[in-house]
């Protein structure tokens, strides 16, 4: 049994957690969003084939009502997201790093769901405290992009998982998730990464883990631009902007939880927060250039236009 009640943050959220969450910070004792705790988990109703995988596992999803979330990554880990502020994990997994790689993917997104945020499988960063949204198919190179701007000490704000808080009015702003950066082994030989400061995500996996040297941006920050990656090709760097019609139907296409989740009310939520976005923030498709030379020019361009 966990004795111990470790203090962290992440997306703006002050979290009390019974399990130790590399690669978050430790914080101070203070009044909390959300607890993690463990626990055996009551049965869920029949369990929904998802398109998510992580560490090999396909998960499976299932739900009373919005209240009462489960994710299953049998047999590993399972996990129960109840009213926004508790998350209960039932694993016998003894590893920290594996368990809290689950817990902070979208286990965590299923509370933010919850919370009523807006959330997309991408990458993104703060430039002159305006933020910057990378999305694309496993492959595009949004970690890798994200990582030339780190290297250029532009401040990451999140990777894998972008939370946005979208107000009455209109208003857009990225909400920071912690500090780490998911690179493949490619990336850090074409960004020439020392892998002093990296550290293997999981055993087997030729990836690895950007934090402790990262500049990480906690501030949230008003959205700006969304760029939609696509694979390096012949028209590499290319760039062209989506009319503002079509950016609610690119942004459903990277919603990074069960697709359960996208119907009825919560479809229509969805669709009209991303009609928000369309309304005040430019979405570009752009073919991420192969050559890192052309990928730095990229980064040294939006650096000074923004």
């Amino acid at each position: 049994m966990e004795l111990t009640t470790r203090y962290y943050t992440a997306y703006g959220l002050t979290i009390a957690s019974a399990i130790p969450l590399p690669p978050l910070h430790p914080i101070a004792p203070a009044p909390v969003d959300l607890t993690i705790r463990r626990g055996h988990l009551p049965e869920s109703p029949v369990p929904e084939e998802t398109k998510l995988y992580r560490a090999g596992l396909n998960a499976r999803f299932a739900r009373t009502d919005a209240a009462m979330l489960w994710l299953n990554w049998s047999p590993r880990l399972s996990f129960m997201a109840v009213n926004g502020n508790e998350l209960v994990v039932d694993t016998t997994e003894t590893d920290d790093d594996l368990i809290a790689l689950f817990t902070l993917s979208e286990a965590l997104g299923l509370i933010l769901y919850q919370k009523g945020y807006f959330l997309l499988h991408g990458s993104a960063i703060q430039i002159n405290h305006k933020g910057v949204v990378f999305l694309g198919e496993p492959g595009a190179g949004k970690s890798t992009t994200v990582a030339a701007f780190a290297q250029k000490g532009v401040g990451v704000l999140s990777d894998d998982m972008v939370c946005i808080r979208t107000d009455e009015a209109g208003t857009s702003v990225l909400i920071p998730a912690f500090p780490q950066l998911k690179i493949w082994q490619n990336s850090v030989d074409g960004l020439q990464l020392s892998t002093n400061g990296l550290t293997p995500v999981r055993e087997g996996v030729n990836k690895f883990s950007w934090h402790e040297s990262l500049t990480f941006d906690d501030a949230a920050v008003p959205l700006a631009q969304v760029f939609v990656l696509t694979p390096p090709d012949a028209s590499a760097g290319s760039c062209s902007k989506l009319p503002a019609s079509q950016v609610p139907v690119e942004l459903l296409r990277y919603f990074p939880l069960p697709d359960a989740l996208l119907s009825g009310d919560g479809l229509n939520e969805y669709f009209e927060k991303s009609v928000a976005i369309a309304r005040t923030t430019p979405l570009f498709r752009m073919s991420r250039p192969a050559d890192f030379a052309k990928l730095y020019g990229f980064v040294d361009d939006l650096k000074t236009t923004l």
